[in-house]
């Protein structure tokens, strides 16, 4: 099961996904192994669901305790800020992806001159150095959450197995297949306006606006094969998306 997705555009999903995190790591043998290892009250002030049911039934006097073990609570504040920042940073991505993806950046008679080719190669270094920056941060997303956790305050060993439920529950099959899909997509796209600039004015609007008649051949097949790349990768990216969303 995924309990953490790692694309966060609606940072409500992202905001219910810790307490389920938390209410899913209570009820393990988990936390209750730890209680009852430890020996110390502080370090669970209840057992979890599992222990209960184990454990002799309470008097039927007794009232339903709900309570979140503290230290989980602690944990799962400071785990928070580190889901946080990669929240953050997927949805810089996203939006500077979507620059790339709308009709105009495949038609040449949407750019105004040869500057303005320039100005787009800087957008798409932005989106390299993004791609780079959410990669970095899921490479180094055990050691923050080890910096983090640490200030906790919580036994160690508690510490240590949430952060490895956390990263058990993401889809790292899909992240790293998303960022080797939007490096191709810069790819192309780099290529593409490379050919723009090169290829000034060696272009015309066809009958379908989405498809420029070119004079030459070869220029036309060019162009063709970066379009038709660009497509299928950016088909391929908003898949990975929607896998690692559900």
């Amino acid at each position: 099961m995924t309990l953490l997705p790692s694309h966060f555009r609606d940072p409500s999903i992202r905001r219910r996904l810790l307490p389920l995190v938390i209410t899913v790591f209570a009820a393990s043998p988990l936390l209750s192994e730890q209680t009852t290892t430890d020996g110390q009250a502080g370090i669970a002030t209840s057992p979890g669901p599992a222990a209960r049911v184990k454990g002799a039934q309470p008097a039927p006097t007794a009232a339903p305790r709900a309570s979140v073990d503290p230290q989980l609570e602690r944990l799962a504040k400071v785990a928070d800020k580190v889901l946080d920042q990669i929240q953050t940073e997927e949805n810089a991505l996203y939006s500077r992806l979507n620059y790339f993806e709308k009709p105009e950046r495949l038609d040449p008679s949407s750019f105004a001159s040869k500057d303005e080719i320039a100005q787009w190669q800087g957008v798409l270094q932005q989106l390299k150095e993004q791609n780079d920056k959410v990669a970095g941060l899921y490479a180094n997303v055990s050691k923050d959450l080890d910096t983090a956790l640490k200030s906790a305050s919580a036994s160690q060993e508690v510490a240590a197995r949430f952060k490895q439920f956390i990263l058990d529950g993401f889809p790292w099959d899909q992240i790293q297949r998303k960022k080797e899909l939007i490096s191709e997509f810069i790819e192309a796209h780099g290529k593409l306006l490379t050919f723009y600039e090169k290829n000034w004015g060696s272009w015309i609007k066809g009958s379908d606006p989405a498809k420029p008649e070119f004079t030459s051949a070869s220029a036309a097949s060019i162009y063709k094969r970066l379009r038709d790349k660009i497509v299928s990768t950016s088909d391929q990216i908003q898949k990975e998306y929607k896998a690692m969303s559900e």
